[in-house]
């Protein structure tokens, strides 16, 4: 399996859209992996996550032909991670040739009404948590987040020829995740998570995490077997609050064994 992290970002943006404070503006100066826009993923060239207002940037800068892609799969409706007027070019005269001629969308109930249902081309399906969507030989699980209202905001265990956990937008994993993890001996071979707040503190009753979280987060997760020494780890949805510095970040993963995700990584797990 491979992902390529198109956007790594907070709903901001970094540097942010208005934004003129000093980590903004060296950001400006130094380009490359500190510049980084809202955050979105794609799955093996096939699964697209969230659909912010950047897509169509980061399709032209990374080279995806938006019509091969079947699958779209939404964390939540907030508008940095589905921003629906782009979809609306998925018919008639704006989109000939598609060699997906339905794109399969789906998301929690929530996530799926913020959608139009006469946008064409597009299939809308909702998904309970907990339940799992098979297809193509995948097999994606959704799971509750701690961002929004229960069931509105989801994170996602994607599972091929291995199994990430992609967990943006959530605070601290329920007691209910990681007993889902134990109880059905889930192991990831990479896991993507959430860490918008960085340096800032933030209680695990939050609807993101920081470095602190993550530090027991991860421990958690090793005790559960859950993860291990192989499992790659990576830190990911950025705020500008924090300074996300490419170089400084990785200085603070380094020391937890991960690693710091930028727009256009790919990595093959």
């Amino acid at each position: 399996m491979k992902i390529k992290f198109l956007g790594t970002a907070a709903a901001e943006g970094f540097p942010a859209v208005f934004c003129n404070c000093e980590y903004c503006n060296k950001a400006r100066e130094l380009g490359g992996k500190n510049i980084r826009t809202r955050s979105q993923s794609l799955i093996d060239n096939k699964i697209l996550i969230d659909f912010p207002s950047d897509t169509y940037a980061h399709f032209l800068s990374n080279g995806i032909k938006g019509h091969e892609i079947e699958y779209l799969f939404i964390t939540h409706p907030h508008a940095d991670h589905l921003s629906t007027d782009d979809l609306y070019m998925r018919q008639g005269a704006f989109a000939h040739n598609m060699k997906a001629p339905i794109l399969k969308v789906y998301g929690s109930k929530s996530s799926i009404e913020k959608i139009p249902k006469y946008y064409k081309n597009i299939s809308l399906n909702s998904i309970d948590l907990y339940e799992t969507v098979k297809f193509d030989g995948y097999e994606i699980t959704a799971l509750p987040a701690r961002h929004m209202a229960r069931g509105v905001s989801v994170i996602y265990i994607i599972k091929g020829d291995k199994t990430i956990l992609y967990a943006h937008d959530t605070g601290y994993l329920f007691d209910e995740v990681l007993d889902y993890f134990k109880n059905n001996k889930v192991y990831f071979d990479m896991i993507t998570l959430d860490c918008t707040n960085g340096v800032i503190p933030i209680t695990d009753e939050g609807g993101h995490m920081g470095f602190d979280n993550l530090k027991r987060l991860l421990k958690k997760l090793e005790e559960l077997g859950a993860i291990d020494g192989k499992t790659i780890k990576y830190f990911n949805h950025f705020s500008h609050n924090i300074n996300p510095l490419q170089e400084e970040l990785e200085k603070v993963a380094v020391t937890m064994g991960a690693k710091i995700s930028y727009d256009g990584l790919e990595v093959e797990v």
